[in-house]
C-alpha cells in the first residue's frame, strides 16, 4: 500500500521498532537496522536524535514541537524526509502493529575481514595486471564461449561465498536471494547487504570479493587460455564500471565525512522535488572530493576499456602509431562524452525549472484572461448560484434550506473596471459574492484621504465588512477589473442568513480569511490551513509608537500586519519598515530564542496575532506552513534557521 505523506506527517502516531540495531559511525553515518524486516536506514547523529523522540508513541507534529523546544530541529525538508524514510524502512512503526520476519541463512563459515582484505587487494591488482599484460583474443568456438560463461559464473559464485563469509565473520546476517532464471550465467548469490552494519574494513573486503576473483580468473585465462579469457575480461570490466553500482566506486569514500544519509537523496517527500533542492544537491556533489575521485576513476576505466579494445585490432594501443592515428579521436571521445553528459544533465534541469515556472504562469495568465475578457461571456444559471453558495466559506456554515433560499434570491450583476460601488459602502444596501474579478476596499485615514486596506476576489463577500469589523465600519468599494457578482439585497440577506451567523464567523471569513489568502505568507498553504489560521488569530488595534515586542526578549506571539506599517529597529538603528501582509516574531518562536529586533507601530496599526502554543501547534500540523516560514526566516537571517547552531541566539 502506498504511503500517504499528508496522513503520515499530520495524523498518525509512530514508535521506534522494538528490535533495532545500530552500527558504529562510518563516514559520518550510523546504520539503523530493523532486525525483523532486515531493512536499513542511514542517519546522521542529528537525525537519530530526532528519531529518539519516538521512544514513546508520538505523532510527527508532537515530535516536531519537541525538537523546536529542545533546539535540535533539522532543516524541515530533511526532517519530513527522515520521518517518511523511517516509516518506509520500518524503523518507525505504528503502535501495536506487528511486522513479518524476513528469512536468514544459517551460514556456517565466517572469515575475519582483516585476514583477507590485503590478499583480495593483491589478487585484484595482480589479476588486472595479468589481463592487461597478455593480449586477449575473441572466443574461437562455441565451446570457448560456454567455458568462458562457466568461469564467470564460478568466479561470481566464489566471490559471493567469500562476501557471505566476511559478513558472517563480522557478526552480520546472510540473507537468501530469490533465484533469477533470466541471468546470462547461473551463479550462486546471497544478499550480503548486512555488511553495512559492520566496520569499514569489512565493507571494503566484501566489496573487493567479486572483482578480485573475477580479476584473478581473467588474468590466469589471459595468460594460459586466451580463448577462454575474453568473457571473464568483459565481466571484470562490467564489475569495475564507474557508474550504476560498480564495485570500485563503492570503495571511494570509506572513512570519509560528508556522505549522504537516506534523508538527503532519492527523495519521497513531495516538496523536496523542487528545482531549488536539485540544484543544492548538484552544488554539494561538485564540492565533495569523492565526486572528482569517481570522475577520475571513470576516465581511467574508459581509457582501460579503449586499451583492451585496441589490443584486438591490428594497431596495439601501446604503440606510437595507434596514438598518432587515434589519439585525437580518443581525447575527443572522452571530452565529448563528459560534455554530452553535463549538457544533458543541465538541459534536463533547465527543462524541469522551466516546466515548474510555466505551470505557475499558465494559471496566472488564465485567471487574468478570465477576469478581463471572459467574465462578460459567463452564462450563469441558478445551478451556478447554488454551487457558489455551497462553496462559499461563509455561506456553507448555513443549513441547506437557508443556502437554497439564499441562492434562489440572488441575481447577477456586472460592473466595469475602476468603478465606485456606492451600494456596498460606507452604508451597504447589497451583499454580493464575487464570481469573477477583483474589488478593492478603502477607508479614510486621519487626513481624510482614502487608503486601500484590502483586495477581494473570486469567492469573497462584498458588503458585510461593516458587520464583520464593527470598530471600523466605514468602507468604500471600487472595482479593479471587470467584475461579475451574485447579488442579494441586504435586508433579504439579513433575514435569511446574516442574523443567524455568529460575529466571530463573519470576522474570520469576511475580514481575516479574504486578507490572509492573498498575502505572500499564505500563497502556498492549503486552503484549510488558511481558514484555521484565520480562526486562531485575533485582531489588535495599536496606536502610533506602540512597541509590539522589544528586542532581546522572549515573545509569546506571532504577528501579521493587517493594516498600517511598523518600524523594525536593532540597537536603536532602523532596519526596515514593514507593511500590510508582512509578518514577524516567527524566528524567536521557531528557535525558542529571544527576539533579534524591536518592532513598533508606525502610525495607527492593526495586527493579527496568535500565541506561541497555538502557533507551534498550527505550524507543526501543517508542513506547507512550516516550510514557508522556514524559507522566509532563513532569508531574513542570512543563514538557515535550522539546524540551530551555537551563536544563533542570545539568552538574556
Amino acid at each position: 500500500m502506498a504511503m500517504d505523506p499528508h496522513l503520515t506527517l499530520a495524523a498518525q502516531s509512530f514508535i521506534l521498532a522494538p528490535d533495532l540495531q545500530h552500527s558504529e559511525l562510518v563516514g559520518g553515518l550510523h546504520i539503523i537496522k530493523n532486525a525483523s524486516t532486515k531493512t536499513y536506514l542511514r542517519v546522521t547523529r542529528g537525525q537519530w536524535r530526532i528519531l529518539e523522540f519516538f521512544a514513546e508513541a508520538r505523532s510527527v507534529p508532537t515530535v516536531l514541537a519537541n525538537a523546536l523546544d529542545a533546539r535540535v530541529c533539522l532543516p524541515l525538508g530533511e526532517f519530513y524526509e527522515l520521518i517518511l524514510k523511517a516509516v518506509q524502512k520500518k524503523v518507525l512503526i505504528e503502535p501495536g502493529v506487528t511486522v513479518s520476519v524476513a528469512p536468514v541463512y544459517g551460514w556456517p563459515v565466517g572469515i575475519r575481514a582483516s585476514t583477507v582484505v590485503r590478499p583480495l587487494m593483491l589478487l585484484l591488482v595482480a589479476g588486472v595486471a595479468g589481463a592487461f599484460t597478455f593480449p586477449p583474443s575473441l572466443p574461437g568456438s562455441i565451446l570457448d564461449v560456454v567455458i568462458g560463461v562457466a568461469l564467470v559464473g564460478l568466479s561470481l559464485s566464489l566471490g559471493s561465498v567469500i562476501a557471505a563469509c566476511l559478513v558472517r565473520g563480522g557478526g552480520g546476517e546472510v540473507l537468501p536471494l530469490p533465484w533469477r532464471w533470466w541471468r546470462l550465467t547461473w551463479i550462486f548469490a546471497v544478499d550480503a547487504s548486512d555488511v553495512i552494519m559492520l566496520p569499514a574494513i569489512a565493507q571494503r573486503a566484501a566489496a573487493l570479493a567479486r572483482p578480485a576473483i573475477l580479476a584473478t580468473t581473467a588474468g590466469i585465462t589471459a595468460w594460459q587460455k586466451p580463448d577462454w579469457g575474453f568473457l571473464p575480461l568483459v565481466a571484470l570490466a562490467v564489475s569495475l564500471r564507474p557508474i550504476l553500482g560498480g564495485n570500485i566506486p563503492a570503495l571511494i569514500g570509506f572513512n570519509r565525512g560528508g556522505q549522504l544519509s537516506d534523508a538527503e537523496h532519492e527523495f519521497v517527500f513531495p516538496p523536496n522535488h523542487r528545482p531549488k533542492k536539485r540544484w543544492e544537491m548538484l552544488r554539494r556533489a561538485i564540492r565533495h572530493p569523492d565526486t572528482w575521485m569517481r570522475l577520475l576513476y571513470g576516465i581511467i576505466w574508459t581509457l582501460a576499456v579503449i586499451y583492451v579494445a585496441g589490443r584486438l585490432t591490428e594497431v596495439p594501443p601501446w604503440t606510437m602509431g595507434f596514438w598518432e592515428a587515434n589519439g585525437f579521436r580518443v581525447l575527443l571521445a572522452i571530452s565529448g562524452s563528459l560534455l554530452l553528459l553535463s549538457t544533458a544533465y543541465l538541459a534536463w534541469e533547465l527543462y524541469y525549472v522551466a516546466r515548474e515556472h510555466a505551470r505557475t504562469r499558465r494559471s496566472v495568465i488564465r485567471l487574468w484572461h478570465r477576469r478581463w475578457f471572459g467574465a462578460k461571456k459567463l452564462t450563469l444559471v441558478e445551478g451556478d448560484r447554488v454551487k457558489a453558495v455551497n462553496e462559499s466559506p461563509l455561506f456553507r456554515t448555513l443549513p441547506p434550506s437557508d443556502r437554497q433560499q439564499l441562492a434562489h434570491k440572488m441575481f447577477v450583476t456586472r460592473h466595469n473596471a475602476w468603478q465606485a460601488l456606492s451600494e456596498y459602502g460606507p452604508v451597504s444596501t447589497r451583499i454580493s459574492l464575487i464570481v469573477a474579478g477583483r474589488v478593492a476596499l478603502y477607508r479614510k485615514g486621519p487626513s481624510g484621504q482614502l487608503r486601500r486596506v484590502q483586495v477581494l476576489s473570486e469567492g469573497d463577500i462584498v458588503g458585510l465588512h461593516d458587520v464583520a469589523d464593527p470598530k471600523n465600519p466605514e468602507y468604500f468599494v471600487r472595482t479593479l477589473s471587470p467584475v461579475t457578482l451574485f447579488t442579494i439585497d441586504r435586508k433579504e440577506a439579513d433575514e435569511i442568513a446574516i442574523a443567524k451567523m455568529p460575529r466571530t464567523t463573519l470576522a474570520n471569513t469576511v475580514l481575516k480569511l479574504s486578507f490572509l489568502k492573498r498575502i505572500p505568507l499564505c500563497q502556498n498553504w492549503h486552503y484549510q490551513a488558511v481558514e484555521r489560521f484565520a480562526s486562531l488569530s485575533a485582531i489588535t488595534d495599536l496606536e502610533d509608537g506602540t512597541v509590539i515586542f522589544p528586542e532581546n526578549q522572549f515573545n509569546q506571539d506571532f504577528f501579521v500586519i493587517f493594516e498600517g506599517d511598523a518600524s523594525v529597529t536593532r540597537g536603536g538603528r532602523r532596519l526596515a519598515v514593514i507593511h500590510g501582509g508582512d509578518f514577524f516574531g516567527e524566528i524567536g518562536l521557531l528557535q525558542n530564542s529571544p527576539s533579534t529586533a524591536q518592532v513598533a507601530a508606525k502610525g495607527r496599526n492593526r495586527v493579527l496575532s496568535i500565541d506561541r502554543i497555538e502557533f507551534l501547534r498550527f505550524v507543526t500540523h501543517n508542513y506547507t506552513v512550516a516550510l514557508e516560514l522556514e524559507r522566509v526566516s532563513s532569508n531574513r537571517l542570512g543563514y538557515p534557521i535550522f539546524p540551530l547552531r551555537k551563536g544563533n541566539f542570545r539568552v538574556t
